[in-house]
């Protein structure tokens, strides 16, 4: 059996990865990963599918990161092995080969295209695209209620936490977390996302960008690695960056057909009223040409993190230098 795992919210994919290992493991033992980014061997990849377990008949092999990391040779041993009848990788159900992307794949590529073309004859698939909207709430409440079926949050401060985590499941599925706690069974209510979400998240991510705007790189380093010297994600920290940037692009955009009324920005943008008027005051410093450039220098390190070409620090810092 094979399960294709990938898309653009790799929160999502990583927890769904983690659960179905977690259920092999609670009637099986032990478990076979190939991470390509650490550069694994084609010859690797033929012997990881022979290593049966000794003490049980049933096998995992994880294969993560082949398509976006991999080089072509260890991509075209897969291929030749899902195709091989004689392997019959697909339909062995003391096998289950999960082949894992924690992003969305070219779509260009051989083993993706195939893995694609295939699903539901031996292959299951799931696409976890970044969530927006009504699914991006649903998927909260659901969250919630995983963690505590006692505690609600208003509609109101629903909206404004997805807002304020930038849609970002991963950093919504910290702040739930805090959030319950801090709430004690209680109803979550906008005054708690403000001091819990806005306070410790967005204000000091819009200071960094300010210090960035006026020249001002000395603090901005200063700020950014108070939060890692601390022991907040880097990866969170990065998250944030991308998304007010992404913001400052959007409002950009709109304001020069439609004004800078933040209200009417708002509704044009789907962000929240303090997220515009915080980023319309921040455009003095910014031109739309320096934002495209940024949005995109965001873009390109966005690609060499998840394949593992550059550590995370150091993008945030090479980041904060070219900006």
């Amino acid at each position: 059996m094979v399960i294709f795992l990938y898309g653009g919210d790799f929160f999502r994919s990583g927890q769904k990865l983690a659960e179905l290992k977690n259920k092999f493991l609670e009637k099986n033992s032990g478990a076979v990963v190939l991470d390509f980014q650490e550069n694994s061997a084609p010859e690797n990849i033929q012997s990881s599918l022979e290593a049966r377990n000794l003490f049980s008949t049933k096998q995992l092999v994880i294969f993560k990161n082949a398509i976006s990391a991999g080089i072509l040779d260890s991509q075209k041993e897969i291929l030749a092995l899902l195709k091989d009848k004689k392997a019959n990788l697909l339909q062995d159900q003391d096998l289950i080969l999960i082949i894992y992307e924690a992003g969305q794949p070219k779509k260009n590529n051989a083993l993706f295209k195939f893995l694609e073309k295939n699903s539901g004859e031996g292959i299951k698939k799931q696409n976890f695209e970044k969530l927006s909207g009504v699914k991006m709430n649903q998927w909260v409440l659901m969250k919630i209620k995983e963690v505590d079926e006692a505690t609600k949050i208003s509609q109101e401060a629903l909206e404004k936490l997805v807002v304020f985590c930038g849609g970002e499941s991963g950093l919504l599925d910290k702040e739930i977390q805090k959030l319950i706690n801090f709430s004690n069974g209680k109803m979550i209510g906008n005054e708690e996302v403000e001091l819990l979400v806005k306070a410790n998240l967005n204000s000091s991510i819009f200071d960094t960008i300010d210090c960035l705007g006026t020249g001002n790189k000395k603090e901005a380093f200063q700020r950014i690695h108070r939060h890692l010297d601390q022991g907040d994600d880097p990866f969170y920290l990065f998250s944030m960056i991308n998304y007010q940037f992404r913001n400052l692009l959007k409002v950009s955009d709109m304001r020069e057909n439609m004004g800078t009324n933040e209200y009417v920005l708002a509704k044009a943008t789907k962000l929240h009223p303090f997220v515009v008027k915080k980023s319309l005051a921040q455009l003095k410093n910014f031109s739309f040409e320096k934002l495209k450039n940024i949005y995109q220098k965001i873009g390109d390190f966005d690609e060499k993190i998840k394949t593992g070409k550059i550590e995370i620090k150091l993008v945030i810092d090479k980041l904060i230098a070219e900006i």
